[in-house]
C-alpha cells in the first residue's frame, strides 16, 4: 500500500522568470539544475526503489523534472493529463505586466483570490482541485507492491490538490479561509498515510543547497553545487 505521497513542482522555466502565464515551456538551464538537486535530495532522504511509483502531468516541464528524478533509478514515468496546470483561457501566454495594463482591476482581483479572472475563460480553482485531487487519490490506491508515490505537477495544481485532500473533495472554497503560499520551483509537499488518513508532513520542502544559495539563479553568487 502507498503510505507516502510526494507532490513535486517542476523546475524553473523562462516563463517563470518573465512572468508569462502557463503555456508549455521547457525547463531552462536553471530549472534543469534545480531538478537535479531535488532529485538527489529526494533520493538520499527517502530512498525510492522498485516499490516507488512516479507520475507526471504530461506537460514538458513536469515530464523533464520527473525523468531527471526517475531515469537514474530505472523507474518508469506514468503520465496523467488530469495533472496539467490550470488552464488560463484568454490569458494563456500573456505577461502579467501586460495584463496589468490591459485589465488592471481584474488582475488585482485574481491576485486577491476574488475570481475576476474567470470571465476570461480561466479554469475555476474548484475544477482544478477536483480533477487533480481525484487523480492523485486514484494513484494512491494503485494495486501492487508500491509504498511511495512521486507526482510531478505544477504550482497551482499542487495547491488546489492539497485543498481537495484536506476537504476530502467536499465543500471546496477558494474565496475564504486560509491559503497556501506559492511553492518554489522543484520543491515538494510530503504526505503520510496515518490511520487511514493523509497527513501533511511537510510543505514547500527543498534540497539543503536551496537554503544556502540563490536557488532561482542556479547556485550562482559564489555558491558551488
Amino acid at each position: 500500500m502507498i503510505d507516502t505521497l510526494f507532490l513535486i513542482r517542476h523546475g524553473q522555466t523562462d516563463w517563470n522568470i518573465t512572468g508569462r502565464i502557463q503555456g508549455n515551456p521547457a525547463l531552462n538551464k536553471v530549472g534543469i539544475w534545480q531538478a537535479k538537486q531535488s532529485a538527489k535530495a529526494l533520493t538520499e532522504r527517502y530512498r525510492p526503489d522498485s516499490r516507488s511509483l512516479v507520475v507526471c502531468s504530461g506537460m514538458t516541464r513536469a515530464c523533464q523534472t520527473a525523468h531527471i528524478f526517475a531515469d537514474p533509478l530505472g523507474l518508469k514515468v506514468e503520465e496523467d493529463p488530469r495533472l496539467i496546470e490550470r488552464k488560463f483561457g484568454q490569458w494563456e501566454g500573456e505577461l502579467v505586466s501586460e495584463l496589468s495594463q490591459k485589465y488592471p482591476e481584474d488582475l488585482e482581483g485574481w491576485l486577491k483570490g476574488e475570481g475576476t479572472e474567470l470571465k476570461y475563460g480561466v479554469e475555476p480553482h474548484e475544477e482544478v482541485a477536483k480533477r487533480t485531487g481525484e487523480a492523485v487519490m486514484e494513484w494512491t490506491e494503485t494495486k501492487g507492491d508500491f509504498d511511495k508515490l512521486f507526482i510531478f505537477s505544477h504550482g497551482t495544481c499542487i495547491n488546489d490538490c492539497i485543498r481537495f485532500i484536506f476537504s476530502e473533495g467536499s465543500n471546496l472554497s477558494f474565496s475564504k479561509g486560509a491559503a497556501l503560499l506559492d511553492m518554489n520551483n522543484a520543491f515538494w509537499a510530503r504526505f503520510e498515510r496515518r490511520r487511514g488518513r493523509w497527513a501533511m508532513a511537510s510543505f514547500n520542502e527543498g534540497p539543503s543547497i536551496a537554503y544556502k544559495c540563490d536557488w532561482n539563479a542556479g547556485g550562482e553568487n559564489g555558491q558551488k553545487e
